[in-house]
């Protein structure tokens, strides 16, 4: 199963629906019954609308279906077009709601939920749903794939407080384009055994690339050094600051490769990179 975002408020509004069926007896007028199974009925069809809720609570699902099946038939029985009693009593109907409703907190009681704290500035619905969406169109448009699964990857991590396992996304990230920028403007990667930071900076240097693009990696090339030390860590906040230094790093990296007018080469030497 695949992440899923939870607001714990959806199932206290459809509890607020469900929950006064279970007060529901034969002395009340036929409006007050009307209203509640009304509000049931509300209540449940907003929890089956929701299919991820099928793989999370497939037990209550199944039970809210079966219970939305008893409500409808209290509706038709309340507005005349049922038999009375086709659908059991009000002590079945009653019996339903707590059914569904113990049933309900066991499985929420079950689910692993975990609250994601505010990570700076950063947006941590963005740093969830994909940190590659925060970047320029001009850059998606060059970079999908590897690159961009490599940033959301990032986002994740820092969402989740694994600082050094998003130093390592998002770095590699930049030293794909990188190498891809590389190969656009001279056609060509460095041997096997001169693969580095270093020597790419260097290349770029020597092919033209513009200075600002040359001074960001000279600089995320200081942060990347000590993440490949077994014993080195980041720290959340350190974290951060790469996160954002990488996006303007990929920001000006791709500017410069339109600026030389390589973005076809660009492409197409990112689609070749696996196999260099």
């Amino acid at each position: 199963m695949s992440m899923l975002e939870s607001y714990p408020s959806y199932f206290w509004v459809i509890g607020r629906f469900v929950l006064p069926l279970a007060k529901i007896n034969e002395s009340m007028s036929e409006d007050l019954k009307m209203d509640l199974v009304s509000g049931g009925k509300h209540g449940l069809e907003m929890f089956l609308r929701q299919d991820p809720l099928r793989m999370m609570l497939p037990r209550s699902t199944g039970k809210a279906e079966a219970f939305l099946t008893i409500v409808n038939g209290w509706v038709s029985v309340l507005m005349g077009t049922a038999t009375p009693g086709s659908f059991g009593d009000m002590a079945v109907l009653r019996r339903t709601v707590e059914g569904f409703a113990v049933s309900l907190q066991d499985e929420l009681d079950r689910l692993a939920m975990f609250t994601v704290t505010p990570k700076g500035n950063l947006d941590v619905h963005r740093l969830c749903d994909g940190a590659s969406k925060s970047y320029p169109k001009e850059v998606l448009e060059l970079c999908k794939g590897f690159i961009t699964d490599e940033i959301d990857h990032a986002g994740k991590c820092l969402a989740f407080e694994l600082p050094t396992a998003c130093g390592f996304h998002i770095l590699r990230a930049v030293e794909y384009g990188m190498k891809g920028y590389v190969h656009a403007a001279t056609g060509a990667l460095p041997k096997v055994n001169q693969r580095n930071w270093g020597e790419y900076i260097r290349v770029l240097g020597d092919a033209g690339a513009h200075s600002d693009v040359i001074d960001l990696l000279r600089v995320l090339k200081t942060k990347r050094n000590p993440l490949m030390h077994p014993n080195d860590n980041l720290e959340m906040t350190d974290a951060m600051g790469i996160l954002c230094l990488c996006q303007a790093g990929m920001e000006t990296l791709i500017a410069d490769i339109q600026r030389r007018s390589l973005e076809i080469k660009f492409v197409e030497s990112l689609r070749l990179l696996p196999t260099l």
